[in-house]
């Protein structure tokens, strides 16, 4: 898929798992070097077969204390990594639809970007609960959005048919969990495959990339 001769890449993402911002600051770098255009899909993770986002093996960390050890050192790890400085809501955030159904009208607002970024902000940098309205009525005001007509987009129950059509599109096009991205059908799981998702730009822009490792080929 192609806006203007540029490549786009479709973010599938719940805005309540921290790997999933992870995966957001590596995806906008991405599409910053190559040019992409980001399509914002959100979805709520509970909706995908009764399950939670997280990474592979998040089942068993639940049951093994010692997997759910290492589960939190990797992402420490990988947050030193991105330097993205996560700081979890306390106490966790509440159900996260509105915020996404928030996400849906900014998309169509044309502030996709300033809303989703303000609102892995304040979930995961200022550890605030995303679920909360006025943290989502905050977050859409600094990301541009006149309040009275976002408030009233945000009840329109097209939002919510939004998200669950996002939710229900991924499930259908393989997708099991957040973050989920695909550029063109190709579908990649997990902030992890970020650097396989760059590649794919970079291959499928007008004038391609030379990737790490494909010099002299």
């Amino acid at each position: 898929m192609t806006q203007a001769g540029r490549p786009t890449v479709e973010f599938f993402y719940c805005a309540a798992c921290p790997w999933t911002y992870l995966a957001f600051v590596r995806l906008r770098e991405a599409a910053t070097r190559t040019g992409a255009t980001l399509a914002f899909r959100p979805v709520v993770a509970e909706w995908i077969d009764g399950r939670a986002s997280g990474p592979f093996g998040a089942e068993l960390a639940s049951a093994n204390p010692r997997i759910a050890a290492y589960v939190e050192k990797d992402l420490a790890d990988w947050d030193r990594f991105c330097g993205a400085g996560i700081r979890f809501p306390d106490p966790p955030s509440s159900c996260v639809e509105l915020a996404q159904r928030g996400a849906v009208v900014a998309s169509e607002a044309g502030r996709g970007t300033p809303y989703v970024a303000g609102l892995f902000r304040a979930a995961f940098v200022e550890g605030r609960d995303t679920g909360d309205r006025s943290v989502v009525l905050e977050v859409a005001s600094a990301a541009g959005l006149p309040l009275d007509d976002f408030e009233r987009r945000l009840e329109d129950p097209g939002s919510l048919e939004a998200v669950r059509a996002n939710t229900e599109e991924l499930v259908r096009r393989g997708g099991f969990g957040s973050p989920t991205v695909f550029v063109g059908e190709d579908m990649y799981f997990g902030h992890e495959r970020i650097p396989l998702v760059e590649s794919a730009l970079m291959h499928g822009a007008e004038q391609p990339f030379i990737a790490p490792g494909e010099h002299g080929r």
